[in-house]
């Protein structure tokens, strides 16, 4: 098939997609859900800041009339102002999957309960193109909603005069943005791949709510020994693995499905909380996790049955 005669079928179904997102509330909802989580957190983080930096000063005159000459440094100094983004972390972890992965489960459920699929499949652009054309959708999607959420933060540091962002920091804030995509399309691409694979409505969406239960709590507890909340709190996730051989024997076996964990630190990492080096292996590894979600929703597609296209 020529490049011509797939882009024609490919813009048709993602514009579909899009479409059918918009018309059933469902792209408005999550642009109005994740824009107001992106003014809640930095509401809260410059709160936090503003009152910070308040006791800091209150502290300074209170030592400085007791006579002490020597006062610490304030400590906000050597904490970048993207730390006031660092609830966006916990949102993106929790809430944001949770909704790619219902996004993802949606867009087949829909097509199949309308009764449609069998006709689309008969199509001239087949099998991979009609799967192609929703992950495209739904990626599409994603990418201009996280993108009005880095217009968001971007306007909020500029109209909060306390606030001051350098043009590295708003870079370090768009490359944020930019893992967190990766991690949302891999769930959403989850979401996809149940949705195709499993007949009953409710097992095909409660199957990868488990699998981001695991990825999320079950596998960095179980390779690190530490508490799930602490595995949730941006400020204290810098924390040193638990010892020991289990530890260290599970550590070398979860660790490269513990997506969630990765995602952590490289949110960490772009918004300057946890100082280091880059792991650009993670970031290839969040890559590789979303297409082969997608590949795979391909393939169980492949082996779908129009003939006994029915949903419980």
């Amino acid at each position: 098939m020529s490049s011509s005669r797939i882009a024609s079928p490919l813009r048709t179904l993602i514009a579909h997609e899009l479409r059918t997102l918009r018309r059933e509330g469902t792209f408005s909802t999550l642009l109005g859900i994740f824009s107001s989580v992106t003014l809640f957190s930095v509401f809260i983080g410059w709160s936090t800041r503003s009152t910070t930096i308040a006791i800091y000063a209150a502290t300074v005159t209170t030592l400085k009339a007791a006579g002490v000459s020597h006062i610490a440094p304030n400590p906000l100094l050597g904490v970048s102002t993207l730390s006031i983004f660092n609830n966006l972390i916990i949102y993106t972890l929790l809430v944001g999957a949770l909704l790619a992965i219902v996004i993802g489960h949606r867009s087949f459920v829909r097509d199949r309960k309308s009764g449609v699929v069998p006709l689309l499949l008969s199509r001239p652009a087949g099998r991979p193109l009609y799967i192609a054309g929703k992950l495209c959708g739904i990626s599409a999607a994603l990418l201009f909603i996280l993108f009005s959420m880095f217009v968001v933060s971007a306007l909020s540091t500029l109209l909060i005069p306390a606030l001051h962002l350098s043009g590295g920091e708003f870079l370090s804030l768009a490359a944020f943005y930019t893992v967190s995509f990766l991690y949302l399309a891999f769930f959403a691409a989850l979401g996809l791949l149940f949705g195709v694979y499993m007949s009953n409505e409710s097992l095909a969406l409660l199957a990868p709510v488990l699998v981001w239960i695991a990825v999320v709590f079950i596998l960095p507890e179980l390779s690190t020994g530490q508490n799930p909340v602490s595995l949730l709190n941006p400020v204290t996730l810098a924390h040193v693995p638990s010892s020991g051989t289990f530890f260290s024997s599970a550590r070398a076996i979860l660790s490269p499905f513990s997506f969630g964990q990765d995602y952590t630190a490289l949110a960490l990492h772009f918004l300057r909380i946890s100082p280091g080096a880059l792991d650009f292996g993670t970031i290839l590894k969040l890559l590789v996790a979303s297409t082969v979600a997608g590949a795979a929703s391909m393939f169980a597609l492949q082996k779908y049955s129009t003939t006994a296209d029915q949903i419980a």
